[in-house]
Formats: C-alpha cells, structure tokens, sequence
C-alpha cells in the first residue's frame, strides 16, 4: 500500500474547484479525518469509475458544493482527497460514485445518488431516540466528522482469561430506560455509567451490549393495531453505519454526543474492573 507522506506545515493546494482548495489525499485511514491545514477523505471501491465528494452546510437541504475527485489521486482502489481551509464543524459530507449497473452481477451505480460514508464516525438525522424524521428530505442521514478531543488516559483493555468472565449482556435503552432505575441518564450510555456500582454488586466484570451502532428505529411504517402508535425497531440489528454510535443513546442530544459517551462508558468501565 503507497502511503503519501503530507507535511507538518500547512500544504498547499494542487487543484481548485469552484474556490474550494484541494490536493490528493491518503487512502487511510477511511473515511473523513482531521490533517494539517484541511480534511482527508478517503473511500474504497473496487468498481467504481468515479467518485465525486459532495459538501453540505449543516442543516441545508443543497450541497456546498461537489468536488469531482481526479482519477489521478486514486489509490488501488481507494479514491482520496484533502480539502483544505474548512471547519470540519460545520460540513456534512457523502459521495456520488459512478459504475456499472448490473444487478446480476451485484453492481448497482447510479451517480445521481448521495451514499453515506460506511466509514463515518457521526451519522446526523437521529439525535434524540424517537423523534419521527421528515419524510420529504431527500437526504435523511449524512456524515459528520468528528472533531471532540478525547483524554484515554491510562485506559488499557482488562484481557481476563475467559474462563473468569462474567458476562451480562444488555440493550443500552432498556437497561436503564424504566424509572426504576433511578438513574439520571435514563436509556443511555451515560445511564449506563451510573449503574456502573450495581454491576459490580453483582459481580459482573463484562457487559455484552447490544446493538450500538447507529440505525433507524423508523425505518418500517408498521403501527400498534390496538393504539395506532407507530412502532419503533428496538433492537437495532439492521445497521445505517458500523462506526457511527447510535447518537439517539446519548444523553447529550445533539449530533456525534454518542461518541465521546460511549469512550467515557468503556473508560469507566475498565476503571472499575
């Protein structure tokens, strides 16, 4: 794998395209990641024959602007660019990619699509568990990058030998959503922080937990037949994103909360053994 080597001071740009900055990229990590002076993007696809990142501001319904990655920066089959002179806070991102659309062979490109980054580490559109989506945005999820500092500390994994774990497997919601619990955090990853002292009086030393990745519990329109209620997809088994947190699991409530929680959730944990 060819790795480009970037500068410790801020580079400068190769390429422009309509005032936006740019220069190739490195092909990893995948995803969108913070470099001197810019953003790197990086996406892999093996068939694709173009690739286009597309900007948005934050909460607009048009893209910023959508920057046709030259065939040039391609690595492999990973296409990668750094913009440059952007606040990583204020865009969300997607791809168009182009290709063959033969479905008997599994390719289905269509340009005229914004796909989601599977490498994205904060999904917008569901921060808070439950609240019903607009059904007329055309574009429902989009990437976010994460830019919160996090503080590991000391934090190494426990490594127990197995035949010493204790495991009790958990929904984050329901194992602490009921009043009952008496937590502040209810239904989260912070709730899950206060019942911390409870699983040890239990003499758990490893929780499994269920589903954590960011889904769309809306993502049926099925309804109680006795209520009328829409019914929510609880479990989370069909996911948006494999690196994204659920943001609706977060105390925080607002979009990418989820991710420094949960790392104060595992911290915590191994903390307390």
């Amino acid at each position: 794998m060819i790795i480009r080597t970037l500068p410790d001071q801020i580079p400068e740009a190769t390429h422009h395209h309509e005032g936006f900055p740019f220069r190739p990229g490195n092909p990893l990590p995948f995803g969108a990641s913070l470099v001197t002076g810019g953003i790197n993007f990086a996406i892999y696809s093996r068939y694709a024959t173009s690739c286009t990142l597309v900007l948005f501001e934050i909460g607009e319904a048009e893209p910023l602007v959508e920057i046709p990655i030259p065939n040039d920066f391609r690595i492999g089959d990973v296409y990668s660019i750094i913009v440059l002179d952007q606040d990583p806070t204020a865009i969300e991102y997607g791809f168009r990619l182009d290709g063959p659309f033969e479905p008997e062979n599994g390719h289905r490109f269509d340009a005229n699509t914004i796909l989601l980054d599977p490498y994205a580490k904060i999904i917008s559109g569901r921060n808070i568990w439950g609240i019903e989506p607009d059904l007329n945005d055309i574009y429902p999820h989009r990437a976010r990058i994460h830019c919160e500092p996090f503080d590991w500390g000391i934090d190494r994994p426990l490594c127990y030998p197995i035949e010493d774990v204790v495991i009790y497997e958990m929904h984050v919601r329901g194992f602490t959503f009921h009043p009952s619990s008496g937590v502040q955090y209810p239904g989260t990853f912070a709730g899950i922080r206060e019942k911390i002292p409870y699983l040890k009086e239990l003499g758990v030393n490893c929780i499994e937990l269920m589903p954590i990745f960011e889904f769309d519990e809306f993502e049926h329109s099925r309804v109680n037949t006795e209520t009328g209620e829409r019914l929510l997809n609880y479990w989370g088994y069909s996911p948006i994103g494999f690196f994204a947190p659920k943001d609706g699991y977060a105390a925080g409530g607002y979009s990418g909360a989820s991710v420094n929680e949960l790392k104060s959730l595992i911290k915590e944990l191994h903390a307390n053994g």
